[in-house]
């Protein structure tokens, strides 16, 4: 197991129709690449989840596009 990497993204939430701040964890892969191991939502479930902006930064943190 790599090291675990907890971070917090805030955004606006079109189900609850309101700020969120979602808790994302990250596991170091061994070739210091990142892993979504954790994503503090129940996104798979959601009716706007193709337009989900938070989700949507938690991804681009895991393969490096953001810091």
């Amino acid at each position: 197991m790599g090291e675990i990497l907890e971070e917090f993204i805030s955004g606006f939430c079109r189900s609850s129709n309101e700020t969120r701040t979602i808790a994302c964890e990250y596991e170091r892969q061994e070739d210091k690449s990142l892993c979504l191991t954790a994503f503090d939502c129940n996104h798979e479930k959601c009716p706007n989840s193709a337009a989900c902006l938070i989700y949507k930064e938690a991804v681009e943190r895991a393969n490096g596009n953001i810091r």
